[in-house]
């Protein structure tokens, strides 16, 4: 007898498809702004008795941007807005309009580590950093290091804040849960992400705690909608089923899909079929954000 696992070709073994970059920003930031605006109006700030600064730490597509200019913009602070991505930096600037010529508004393209370090080299730590969706192992070999890294380039009583999408533990396919799970796991494998261990990309309250950072604590903003609703119809059919349909081809079979499994998936995700998830009415998407926030010891 021959197994499912033996008939099928083998994964075709590619890594994670990037060519949406751009338009994983713009779809990802208007599906959850809503969550980013709650996790940033939720963070309790110092009040130094000056003005504020403040970075964005790999900015991206500006999501929090106009949040954390409306922070700082009552003391007449500063955000400092970096991304390594030049089209990032564009995106973002777009985001912000006018604001982005604002005397306290700085964008740039810069290494966050690089802008963290002229941070303590200068002495002049921020009272706010906020990085959301960055400091991971796909980006980072040492995420906790990072994470050392900024919190060293806290002002006394700075918060560090890091928000995550929190994506592997989304819902995306309701009622098929089991599929989703293989899916997930053929996502993990083809972005090369740890299954375990200190670098596993939920680890950030143990990377905040390692960093000497204290009241670290989380709060999770949970995103809930029909799929039909706009912003969420735009993620799910440009971003988030091209990119699980992209994963059960490549690591599929390493993720333990069967010939059944991956026939069910393409099915459900290919736009063209009778099967396609998009033609669902009852379809919904659940995605549980996550903010986790540390701050540094006082003077």
């Amino acid at each position: 007898m021959t197994s499912d696992m033996d008939t099928r070709e083998d994964d075709t073994g590619a890594g994670p498809d990037t060519s949406r970059y751009l338009d994983y920003l713009l779809t990802n930031r208007r599906f959850t702004a809503p969550a980013v605006s709650a996790a940033v109006a939720s963070i309790a700030l110092p009040e130094p008795g000056r003005p504020l600064r403040v970075l964005d730490a790999g900015t991206g597509a500006g999501g929090a941007l106009p949040e954390l200019i409306d922070l700082a913009r009552p003391s007449a602070g500063t955000v400092v807005a970096v991304d390594v991505e030049a089209r990032a930096i564009d995106a973002a600037r777009e985001r912000i309009g006018g604001a982005s010529t604002e005397p306290g508004v700085d964008l740039r393209v810069a290494d966050l580590r690089e802008v963290a370090a002229e941070a303590v080299a200068d002495g002049r730590g921020f009272d706010l950093i906020w990085s959301s969706d960055v400091v991971w192992p796909a980006t980072f070999e040492d995420p906790a290091g990072v994470v050392g890294a900024l919190a060293e380039a806290l002002a006394p009583g700075g918060v560090l804040a890091l928000f995550t999408t929190n994506y592997y533990q989304s819902m995306f396919l309701p009622g098929h849960s089991r599929l989703e799970r293989l899916i997930r796991t053929a996502s993990e494998l083809t972005w090369g992400l740890p299954g375990d261990g200190p670098t596993h990309y939920e680890r950030l309250g143990a990377w905040l705690r390692g960093a000497g950072l204290a009241d670290v604590g989380l709060r999770v903003l949970p995103l809930a909608v029909p799929s039909t609703e706009p912003a969420a119809r735009a993620y799910l059919e440009r971003i988030v089923w091209p990119e699980m349909r992209h994963a059960a081809a490549s690591h599929g079979r390493a993720a333990g899909m069967s010939d059944t499994d991956l026939a069910r998936a393409e099915e459900l995700l290919d736009p063209d079929g009778a099967a396609w998830a998009g033609a669902d009415p009852d379809g919904f998407v659940v995605q549980p954000t996550v903010l986790w926030t540390g701050r540094a010891a006082t003077a």
